[in-house]
């Protein structure tokens, strides 16, 4: 499980998401389909999804939760 990303898209652009922080619950990549998405908690308008197509991004660093441990990747486009 993700718990912290940082997405640096071609045009110069940094992104920042954190799980817990503004409402974010899930930070999945999935490289089948070629996409990162953000899900946020459910609100009165409904559920917001952010989806990041892979490539766009110059680089990405992440936080993954493992089994009580918390280990660092880095991965580099």
């Amino acid at each position: 499980m993700i718990e912290k990303l940082e997405v640096s898209l071609i045009n110069e652009n940094v992104h920042n998401f954190k799980k817990g922080e503004f409402g974010v619950e899930r930070i999945e990549i999935n490289e089948k389909r070629g996409l990162i998405e953000v899900i946020y908690g459910a609100k009165e308008d409904g559920v917001k999804h952010v989806i990041i197509p892979l490539q766009n991004i110059e680089k990405c660093d992440y936080t993954e939760k493992i089994a009580g441990k918390v280990e660092s990747e880095v991965e580099k486009k």
